[in-house]
């Protein structure tokens, strides 16, 4: 257990669960079984493929069921398409309609969250400082804040032409100030602002307190860390 047992979002003491880093939704995802994919670590610069994701001892039961519900709403609508979501694209862009901001932007603020608390290795370089304490709060009291507040913004990326949603990756951190934390979930790449008000992200494709959200297509090859990191662990 992590810090004695105390849930580390409501602070009381609780018995632990063992609670997923990177939404167990998404492991189960990428583990289809007509699939060849799953979770690849990335460790001192070591590819293990791995049959489940990261997890640690982090928050009671309560806290772990609240944000499950965010994670459950997220695979839902974004991969499957319920809850009267909208799903359309052209060459350039996929369309997401009849979000709701709330629950997505609190998965994301729960996802970078646990990153950055997380002691295990594989998001040793995910560190948010004062902001986690600012991010805990709103997950706490439910508050996603606007837009412009720890800002998100999503790629799809294609190979071959074709989304690969088996395609998982552990977080990349930015060199600019302040950083930006890159995860690709279901071959989709979602970048996350550390900053409280974002100034960068084009707002355009922000998502947003309206009930659409816009993804540009993008070949993976075509984003240069994502290169690296697939030529790394793919080509060896």
């Amino acid at each position: 257990m992590k810090d004695g047992n105390t849930c580390r979002l409501c602070l009381k003491s609780s018995e632990l669960q063992e609670s997923h880093i990177i939404p167990r939704a998404i492991i189960k995802l990428i583990r289809d079984e007509g699939l060849d994919n799953r979770f690849y670590e990335l460790r001192n610069k070591l590819t293990q493929k791995i049959q489940d994701g990261p997890k640690e001892y982090l928050l009671c039961d309560d806290c772990e069921q609240k944000i499950g519900r965010y994670e459950k709403y997220f695979i839902e609508a974004v991969h499957f398409s319920k809850h009267d979501i909208e799903i359309k694209h052209n060459r350039q862009f996929g369309i997401i309609d009849n979000l709701n901001y709330r629950k997505i932007k609190l998965f994301f603020l729960s996802l970078l969250w646990r990153m950055s608390i997380s002691s295990l290795p594989e998001f040793e370089n995910v560190c948010i400082g004062g902001n986690e304490e600012t991010i805990r709060k709103m997950i706490v009291r439910e508050e996603a804040g606007d837009s412009s507040e720890y800002s998100v913004i999503a790629t799809i990326l294609l190979f071959s032409q074709k989304m690969e949603e088996g395609l998982l990756t552990t977080a990349f951190v930015s060199k600019r100030r302040p950083s930006v934390y890159a995860i690709v979930l279901g071959g989709i790449l979602y970048q996350i602002s550390s900053a409280h008000q974002n100034s960068f992200f084009p707002a355009e494709l922000l998502l947003n307190e309206s009930d659409r959200w816009i993804m540009p297509l993008t070949d993976f090859y075509d984003i240069p860390f994502l290169r690296e990191y697939i030529d790394h662990h793919f080509e060896q």
